[in-house]
């Protein structure tokens, strides 16, 4: 099973995950996505069984998970599927797992970790959510826990698919969710803990301009109904 992160200026809890999902026998692929050169020590650190990928400037979240896909595409055509984890260290190995063991279970089915948001959870992450979910229930007529993860399994049958769709930044994830409901791809929900570090500090996602796009999204969906 393949592991991608992509990264922008990451931390060190970073290093810390890739060495875990190193021990646990996963291929690791990060894609550095234009951290800038003060960040270069930080990525030649890693392991070298770990491939690092690098553009050279920030193209956003989305284009480094694509870049990924058509890595692994290109060069592990015997793996199961990829499984997007984020470079924050929110992800626990444990989850992980999760979304690996249902992948194997249920062949050929995206698998999504999904948070239930409960405990000490930053309130406008919990508002995004239950906001996002619901229009995005309404537009797609798909129920989701959390439709902001990522955390989330693609069989490799599906990385060409995937990697085909719209979306440069943050709103790719939500095209995909999109694409999925849309095409009717199996789709599971498996529940992880709702990690947030420093009250979500490390996070890059712009609230508005990020937010204004993901919206642009479903409702850019509604209206081709």
């Amino acid at each position: 099973m393949n592991i991608l992160i992509p990264a922008y200026k990451p931390n060190t809890r970073m290093i810390e995950l890739v060495e875990t999902l190193l021990k646990e026998g996963y291929e690791v692929t990060v894609v550095d996505d234009g951290s800038g050169n003060e960040f270069n020590e930080m990525f030649s650190s890693l392991d070298s069984k770990v491939k690092v990928l690098t553009h050279e400037v920030n193209k956003g979240k989305g284009r480094a998970m694509k870049t990924g896909f058509a890595y692994i595409l290109e060069n592990y055509p015997d793996s199961k599927g990829v499984i997007t984890v984020d470079a924050d260290g929110q992800h626990l190995p444990e989850d992980i797992k999760k979304v690996k063991d249902k992948m194997l279970e249920k062949p050929g089915k995206i698998i999504i970790g999904s948070r239930h948001f409960k405990g000490e959870v930053p309130l406008r992450s919990r508002f995004g959510n239950e906001v996002t979910k619901f229009v995005f229930a309404v537009v797609s007529g798909l129920r989701l826990e959390d439709t902001q993860t990522g955390l989330r399994g693609v069989p490799y049958t599906l990385l060409k698919e995937m990697s085909s769709l719209d979306g440069e930044r943050y709103e790719y994830e939500m095209n995909m969710l999109m694409h999925i409901a849309k095409k009717k791809i199996p789709l599971v929900e498996v529940p992880i803990e709702t990690v947030y570090i420093e009250d979500n500090a490390s996070s890059h996602f712009n609230t508005i301009k990020d937010s204004a796009k993901i919206y642009k999204v479903i409702f850019g969906n509604a209206f081709k109904r």
